[in-house]
């Protein structure tokens, strides 16, 4: 993909390969949204956005980021880390994404941030069901 695009939207049930082991967009300097369809990225054992003060949304949906469908597992070995995106004001993650990531979660210096979404309110959603959140540098939070 070109760097110097402003939008990635993939649909689901891409970028499974076994090998694509570490999530890293923070080479897209101008992207302004994320959308990530459902069932996607399921080798991955890190996520990291870094350094994108374009970036506004994120948009992830369910069973993404996971091998374990549908439930929860404890890999340690998995983190996931938003840091350093001036503008970003929204993340949304869909149920079960992320379930088995027991690892580092942290977001960090994201002094727009206006809403969290992870997973369904009143619903099982196992969304980094064993990891410890770590929360920096953000005054506000809507919508935890």
């Amino acid at each position: 993909m070109d760097s110097s695009i402003t939008s990635i939207i993939l649909p689901n049930w891409t970028c499974n390969d076994i090998d694509y082991t570490v999530f890293d967009f923070s080479r897209f300097t101008r992207v302004e949204s994320i959308e990530i369809g459902d069932d996607c990225f399921e080798s991955v054992k890190t996520f990291k956005i870094d350094g994108l003060n374009r970036l506004k949304t994120i948009k992830i949906g369910k069973n993404s980021f996971t091998q374990k469908k549908n439930s929860y597992e404890n890999d340690k070995s998995k983190s996931f880390h938003i840091l350093n995106c001036e503008s970003l004001e929204s993340i949304q993650i869909g149920r079960y994404s992320f379930s088995d990531f027991a690892g580092d979660f942290e977001l960090k210096n994201l002094p727009q941030l206006q809403s969290i979404q992870i997973g369904t309110i009143g619903s099982r959603s196992w969304n980094f069901y064993y990891s410890s959140f770590v929360i920096r540098g953000i005054d506000m939070i809507l919508n935890i």
